[in-house]
């Protein structure tokens, strides 16, 4: 196939509806074949992602294709295209008779099994669940607005995340005003409130709203063996944690919308929030008001009946409970019952029980921590995260013998009859070695090195690579260095491209955060910021802002190193990363070196 140089183009960002408008890329690369294809040239991409200048499908497909596996774009993005075929249109029906007002289809540029996008669970004009109006055909010209993700290499929207802004010219109005949601996160409705929202519903009706709903389960309908193979659960719950006036949360996910992986991850008995649409789901003349699949659970309080409750001191990051202490709590735990509190533990590492391919596979450990290193009166360490909750990404960045501090909940974990003591997956090491930082669940501030770029492994900086997409520019190693033997080079492109300092726990505060930069060829423009980072998923930037109100970027050369300052506050405690933008005009590598993040005589970043 004939690979064609892309043009550039130039993002026109006063016209962004997006929350980070300096952050609105167009990394455009070689065209990506989506599942397959006829042979023949690939259309060269054109458009900056806007409403009034849409990406083309070559385009996002480029786009989308530069996410890491499973990232998600930031920005609600517009692309149009022709449809190909339809998996699912807007009045689909499925097996047991729900309506879920959506499509699933493929789009190209021309119309042909060409480089195709994959537009999956995509909402109706106006950014609405589907009740009537024009369906799909193939041939149908749309304009598409919305997330995009790279899902295991399988280029798409984002499900339930987009919509079609325009079809053959018809637009539905409303933009991208999310649909009405019922409660909030921290105001839900009861279910006795859900109820009435779902006997006013059609047979087997979806609403088009979302609600946050909060109850007590009172049953757990999926199977200890289905929960690890399907990776989501049936539960009821009421708002006493009786079996009247219940709904079904049907394939419910846990936390954040990830999966369900054994039986004790939620019990008879916890309080719960979820969030999700209702159904009045009928068959057979038998009426069942449901949670519909597509919920997450917003949070989860342990109860009498899931063995929860436990008061007292579960230790401190400083003054952390033994490993024999946290089998006392555990102990006194019901079955499958976790504790309300978080706690630290210390001990030793006794068996690592992860395999080399899972740990970078998975990006966690199974392992055994006990007081003096052997494998009598142990907890399992389940699913742990390394240092400030990041991925373990290889064999060896913990061992046996090894001190650790971990952070998390305790489980009493029992299948077929045999008891595993455990400190629940969602755990993370706050001290290795006496080393590292952590602190979760309270307000201490993180702390962390390697400011100078003096460390480096696997060809990277230690410290700056983040779990979230906060950081996304390529880094190399330089021997031109401020001070020290090593600064770090951050590729330019055009596009934007941040330098970030691996996610940490702050207080919220006055910060001053300082760095010295050089253009690595002629010039090359900075800026410094932060992000908040939301159980992996980053919030608004921040960056450094002049008197008119717009970015403040400092412009450096290569004839010596310029500092750079810049003095912010935190509002709230809580996840934060904090970012240096190479900016993508002139799109030039630079050089960074001696980064030092302050707060008051506390030296956060060193």
């Amino acid at each position: 196939m004939k690979k064609l140089f892309y043009s550039l183009f130039a993002l026109a960002m006063t016209a962004m509806t997006f929350t980070a408008c300096e952050d609105v890329p167009a990394p455009y690369d070689l065209p990506t074949e989506n599942k397959g294809g006829e042979p023949g040239e690939s259309v060269e991409p054109t458009g900056t992602g806007t409403e009034a200048d849409p990406f083309n499908i070559a385009a996002i497909n480029s786009y989308t294709k530069n996410l890491a596996s499973g990232e998600k774009s930031t920005e609600n993005l517009y692309f149009k295209g022709k449809v190909v075929s339809i998996k699912e249109n807007f009045d689909y029906v499925n097996d047991k008779g729900q309506k879920f007002g959506n499509a699933t289809f493929y789009i190209s540029d021309d119309g042909t099994a060409k480089d195709q996008f994959y537009c999956y669970r995509v909402k109706y004009l106006g950014n609405k669940t589907y009740t009537s109006g024009t369906l799909l055909n193939v041939g149908d010209e749309v304009i598409i607005c919305g997330i995009v993700t790279n899902y295991n290499s399988t280029l798409e929207t984002d499900a339930n995340n987009a919509y079609v802004y325009s079809l053959n010219g018809e637009t539905g109005g409303g933009g991208d005003e999310p649909a009405t949601t019922y409660g909030s996160a921290d105001n839900p409705i009861t279910v006795a409130k859900a109820l009435e929202y779902i006997n006013a519903l059609a047979d087997n009706g979806q609403s088009q709203e979302y609600a946050y709903v909060k109850g007590k389960i009172v049953k757990i309908e999926t199977s200890d063996e289905n929960i690890a193979k399907y990776k989501n659960i049936d539960y009821i719950i009421s708002d006493d944690g009786t079996d009247k006036n219940t709904v079904k949360v049907f394939r419910g996910k846990n936390l954040n919308n990830t999966d369900f992986t054994k039986a004790g991850e939620i019990n008879v008995g916890d309080e719960v929030v979820v969030y999700g649409q209702f159904l009045k789901y009928v068959k057979d003349g038998n009426t069942t008001p449901e949670l519909a699949q597509g919920n997450y659970l917003i949070s989860v309080k342990a109860g009498g009946g899931g063995g929860g409750g436990q008061t007292g001191t579960m230790g401190t990051k400083d003054n952390p409970i033994t490993v024999a202490k946290a089998l006392e709590y555990i102990n006194a735990l019901a079955d499958n019952g976790k504790t309300d509190e978080y706690a630290y533990v210390k001990g030793k590492i006794a068996k690592i029980q992860t395999t080399d391919e899972n740990i970078a596979k998975y990006k966690n450990i199974d392992y055994l921590i006990s007081d003096d290193g052997t494998e009598n009166n142990t907890v399992k360490v389940f699913r742990g995260k390394n240092l400030n909750n990041t991925d373990f990404t290889k064999a060896g960045e913990i061992n046996v013998g090894d001190e650790v501090v971990v952070y998390g909940q305790l489980l009493k974990y029992v299948s077929n009859g045999v008891t595993t003591p455990e400190i629940n997956q969602g755990n993370y090491l706050v001290s290795l070695n006496g080393g590292g930082s952590g602190g979760g669940g309270g307000s201490d501030t993180e702390t962390g090195d390697n400011g100078d770029f003096e460390k480096w492994a696997d060809g990277a900086p230690t410290n700056w690579k983040t779990a979230s997409s906060a950081g996304n520019a390529t880094l190399e190693q330089s021997t031109v260095a401020h001070g020290g033997s090593y600064s770090v080079k951050v590729g330019g492109a055009n596009s934007n491209k941040r330098l970030g300092y691996k996610e940490m726990k702050l207080k919220a505060g006055e910060y001053t955060l300082k760095f010295y930069a050089k253009a690595a060829d002629t010039e090359a423009a900075v800026c410094p910021g932060y992000v908040p980072v939301t159980d992996g998923s980053v919030g608004s930037y921040v960056y450094q802002k002049g008197s008119d109100g717009k970015s403040l970027y400092t412009n450096v050369s290569n004839n010596g190193w310029t500092e750079v300052t810049f003095t912010f506050t935190l509002t709230d405690d809580g996840t934060y990363c904090i970012v240096i933008m190479n900016s993508k005009s002139p799109g030039k590598d630079v050089l960074i070196d001696d980064v030092t993040l302050t707060t008051g005589s506390t030296k956060v970043i060193k």
